[in-house]
């Protein structure tokens, strides 16, 4: 029976859930923009006690890690290594671009399609994926692609996009014609994030790493925390 707290700030929207075991899923999908950092260890809060946990009895802190708002994903990662410490327990970090995957119809899913997030006017994030037998599999690494490129790298396959509110110029009718896929899930919200990132817990492996993807106007980094003097 899994405990589990899953986290994603990385938009204007606060994304939280909270499972206990077989319980329902208690969460919050909520469009707060910068009340964002009053609101989120409150609503964990609540949550919690909702669950009827405390943060020590948790088993896994799941957050996501971007691309994303830069000071959002920021905040939800240090708010998830902290309860992690708390519990001392599993921290497991999600990319946002798996979520848009993992929110594909896995019974229309194509052979091959592309993840996209569009979070400044002329860049779009990018990653392909392989659905087997409905679940996708990244091939290859995440692209921050200006957008003639971008095109050219999607031609007429299938996308899933996601664009983050307040994106200079509004929506791109470029963008808006692409091949649109089928979808099993409206959001990319705390409910996927849970799935997701149980899924990665339960195999047993090597996790991954929570560290957050920033996003850049000219190239894409993996920041990496700073690591104290011994």
């Amino acid at each position: 029976m899994t405990r589990a707290l899953a986290i994603d700030t990385t938009s204007d929207v606060l994304s939280l859930g909270v499972r206990h075991g077989d319980g329902p899923l208690h969460q919050v999908h909520d469009r707060c923009g910068a009340a964002m950092n009053r609101r989120l260890l409150t609503t964990i809060d609540a949550l919690l006690h909702q669950a009827g946990l405390t943060p020590a009895e948790l088993d896994v802190v799941l957050v996501a890690r971007g691309p994303g708002s830069f000071t959002g994903t920021r905040m939800g990662l240090a708010v998830a290594r902290s309860f992690a410490q708390i519990a001392g327990t599993a921290l497991v970090g999600v990319d946002t671009l798996a979520l848009l995957a993992a929110a594909v119809d896995p019974a229309q899913a194509p052979a091959r399609g592309h993840a996209l997030l569009r979070c400044t006017r002329r860049e779009v994030y990018l990653a392909t994926y392989a659905w087997e037998q409905g679940a996708p599999r990244r091939e290859g690494e995440i692209a921050l692609l200006p957008l003639p490129e971008l095109l050219a790298a999607v031609g007429t396959e299938p996308v899933v996009l996601r664009e983050h509110d307040g994106v200079h110029g509004g929506p791109d009718p470029r963008l808006e014609a692409l091949r649109p896929m089928a979808l099993r899930h409206a959001a990319p919200d705390a409910a996927l994030l849970m799935e997701v990132g149980l899924a990665l817990f339960a195999r047993g492996e090597p996790l991954p790493e929570a560290a957050p993807i920033y996003l850049k106007s000219a190239a894409f980094r993996t920041w990496q925390p700073r690591r104290e003097a011994p």
